[in-house]
């Protein structure tokens, strides 16, 4: 039991405890913000993964990346037009025919798919997908959704929610991690 609480074995047990806790974060937060986002937990995790323990190993940083995904990300159904007779705009032969639907995204799971209008999806020829409006000076534009850090970090609907379930989380985890190396050291194995 001594050597179990020497202040060697101490120190590695909150060492490994903090480190265990921090790589709880990007799961945790993933799990909440894709409970009522539209967005996949590998598209949030990328925005999270770096986690670097400082070299006395008593506090951990994590970053969250606070750049939007493009709204393609977000459940993206793309507008539909519909065919206008003769040339094209409703001046040929016929009757102009009613207007097409605008592109819709899903981005909060309980406000349901909003329409954004003037918007398209743009395919690049790797596949990637971006949602582009055409902005008031005429140029192109891309069309983004909330960014991880603003939603975990920032004063979203969830956000303080999320902060307290991660909170608990990081809790849980830390404890966890102390245990096993004190369980470890006190079978006489060095982790």
């Amino acid at each position: 039991m001594q050597d179990a609480l020497s202040p060697k074995a101490l120190a590695k047990a909150q060492r490994s405890a903090i480190t265990y806790a921090a790589k709880a974060v990007a799961p945790a937060v993933a799990k909440g913000i894709g409970a009522d986002y539209n967005i996949k937990a590998s598209r949030i995790k990328k925005d999270i993964s770096d986690v670097s323990i400082s070299s006395d190993g008593l506090t951990a940083t994590i970053k969250f990346s606070r750049r939007p995904p493009t709204l393609a990300q977000f459940g993206v159904k793309p507008g539909k037009r519909s065919p206008q007779a003769g040339l094209g705009r409703g001046l040929g032969w016929a009757k102009p025919k009613r207007a097409g639907k605008p592109l819709t995204a899903l981005v909060i799971r309980a406000d349901g798919r909003k329409p954004k209008a003037g918007a398209f999806l743009a395919v690049g020829n790797n596949g990637n997908q971006l949602v582009l409006r055409r902005g008031s000076n005429g140029k192109l534009h891309g069309v983004y959704g909330p960014s991880i850090g603003s939603i975990f970090l920032g004063n979203s609907r969830i956000g303080s929610k999320l902060r307290a379930e991660v909170a608990q989380r990081i809790q849980e985890q830390y404890v966890k991690g102390f245990e096993r190396v004190l369980t470890a050291s006190a079978r006489g194995y060095e982790p």
